[in-house]
C-alpha cells in the first residue's frame, strides 16, 4: 500500500520566481549603496572644522575599511551555504546548497515526543511568520521554507506548494505522528486533499485589511482633531 503512495507522490521542486529574485537584488544594492555612502559621508557631517575632519577621518576611514573587509568575508561564507533548491519527495525535504552539498530532513527520521500534551509536527512564530517544528534525529527542528537566501539571490516561488506538500508526506509515510491541527489553520491547507484553502486565505485577508483600514481612519480623525485643538 505504501509502495503505491510511493509512486504517486511525485516529486515537487522548487521554481524560482525572477520578478521577485531581481526586484530583491535591486533593493538590496541599492540599500547597500545608500548605507556605504551615508557611512563614508559621515565624517563630513560631524566635522565643522578642516582640522577635525582630518583627524576624525585618520581614525574613522581605517575602520570603515577594516569593517567593510569584514563584511565582504562574512558575504562570501554565507553564499556558499545558501540554499539554491529545494525538493519534496517521497523520502522527505532536501536542500540544495551553493557549495554542493545537500541537508536533509527525512520522513522516516522524524521522532515523536511521546508526550500526550505536544504533538509531534508543530507551529512557531518567527519574524511574523510560522515556522514548521518536527523532532529530528533527537532534537527539535525547523523545516525551513523561507524562500530567499540572504535577500540576494534566488526568491523561490511555490514555498506553499513544497509546504504543503512535504506536510502531505508526513500524513502518507508517518502516519503515526500527531499533527498540530494549528498547522493546517495558519498554512491554509485543507487537510483532505491538502490544496491551498484560497476562501480562508481571502476572507482573513479581507478583515485583516478592513481592521487595518479602520484603525487608520480613527488613527487620522484622532491626529486630525488633536491638531485642531493645538492651533
Amino acid at each position: 500500500m505504501q509502495e503505491d503512495t510511493r509512486k504517486d507522490f511525485l516529486p515537487l521542486t522548487s521554481e524560482t520566481w525572477w520578478l521577485m529574485t531581481w526586484i530583491t537584488r535591486t533593493f538590496g544594492v541599492l540599500l547597500l549603496l545608500v548605507a556605504f555612502l551615508l557611512a563614508l559621508g559621515l565624517p563630513v557631517v560631524m566635522s565643522d572644522k578642516p582640522v577635525i575632519f582630518i583627524v576624525v577621518a585618520i581614525l574613522y576611514y581605517p575602520a570603515l575599511a577594516f569593517g567593510l573587509y569584514r563584511f565582504f568575508l562574512y558575504q562570501r561564507r554565507i553564499r556558499k551555504r545558501v540554499v539554491r533548491k529545494i525538493q519534496v519527495d517521497d523520502q522527505g525535504i532536501h536542500y540544495e546548497r551553493a557549495d554542493g552539498t545537500i541537508d536533509q530532513i527525512l520522513y522516516h527520521d522524524l521522532e515523536k515526543y511521546n508526550l500526550s500534551d505536544v504533538y509531534d509536527v508543530s507551529t512557531s512564530p518567527r519574524n511574523k511568520m510560522y515556522i514548521l517544528n518536527v523532532k529530528y534525529n533527537g532534537s527539535a527542528a525547523d523545516v525551513d521554507f523561507d524562500g530567499t537566501d540572504a535577500g540576494y539571490s534566488y526568491y523561490i516561488g511555490n514555498l506553499k506548494a513544497l509546504r504543503r506538500r512535504y506536510i502531505q508526506g508526513i500524513v502518507h509515510f508517518r502516519p503515526d505522528l500527531r499533527i498540530d491541527p494549528l498547522v493546517y489553520d495558519v498554512y491554509y491547507i485543507n487537510p483532505s486533499d491538502f490544496t491551498f484553502d484560497k476562501k480562508k486565505y481571502w476572507t482573513e485577508f479581507v478583515q485583516t485589511f478592513a481592521l487595518m483600514m479602520i484603525g487608520c481612519i480613527v488613527l487620522g480623525i484622532f491626529v486630525l482633531g488633536l491638531v485642531k485643538w493645538i492651533f
